[in-house]
């Protein structure tokens, strides 16, 4: 049996997020300047989806490798980056297989909380710091979870062309649920998401209990201080303890 991030990050989501295509230097390029940077840079990005911010991130010069589970965001990414030198890799962010490989890591848009269970998603933070070489950074861009609790929309309408999408939000057991619904002139298509809710305090042990120091957390990518009622985002900058 299938689970819902298997079946939801098809060619749909190209559509359903087109308004991110365009946003990943302004997600980035104020988040950058709080780690150690070298020319010869070997960064993860960690569930690239069609690698937007693996464009960006290689545009700096970089040597770049991004890691994802669905296939047909990995062929767009790769049709998107035929001038980039970028390397694609499908895999399960729960086993990733670099060993001290990586000077950054980043992990963008709340991909992060798939996994019903605080085991199998503390094995993604576990692979992000064998992934790097020791001092090495972790950009970890998760949601504020007492914001999305106290402003959550339960739900929303748009068309695109002749495309109609009805999105259903509701929060049940510390997880948000989104029913999405698309319909166009041929068929409708559902989908489901599920994102496990994790507060700031609970990041943050998980975090450190994983060979983590965190250098700074923000609340959006402007890098305004976190806020825990006002912002929308959780972002943590985290550097790999040199004694792991």
């Amino acid at each position: 049996m299938s689970v819902w991030y298997e079946e939801h990050f098809q060619t749909d989501y190209l559509m359903i997020y087109k308004h991110r295509h365009e946003n990943a230097s302004s997600e980035l390029e104020k988040l950058l300047p709080f780690i150690s940077i070298n020319e010869n840079m070997t960064v993860l990005d960690l569930c690239c989806g069609y690698g937007r911010h693996s464009r960006y991130l290689a545009q700096r010069g970089w040597r770049v490798t991004g890691v994802d589970l669905s296939t047909p965001l990995l062929q767009e990414a790769i049709t998107l980056s035929l001038n980039e030198p970028i390397q694609y890799m499908r895999c399960d962010m729960r086993n990733l297989p670099f060993h001290t490989e990586m000077d950054l890591v980043v992990n963008m848009f709340t991909s992060f909380g798939y996994f019903k269970t605080d085991e199998d998603n503390e094995k993604v933070i576990q692979g992000v710091n064998r992934a790097l070489v020791p001092g090495g950074y972790f950009i970890f861009d998760y949601l504020n979870s007492a914001y999305i609790q106290s402003n959550l929309n339960p739900f929303s309408k748009e068309s695109i062309g002749k495309t109609e999408i009805i999105q259903h939000r509701k929060i049940i057991n510390g997880f948000v649920h989104k029913s999405i619904l698309i319909s166009d002139e041929n068929e409708k298509r559902r989908y489901e998401e599920m994102i496990k809710l994790y507060d700031v305090h609970e990041l943050m042990k998980m975090l450190q209990q994983n060979g983590f120091a965190i250098e700074a957390t923000f609340g959006n990518y402007d890098a305004k201080p976190f806020d825990i009622q006002s912002s929308p985002r959780l972002i943590f900058i985290c550097k790999k303890e040199t004694s792991r």
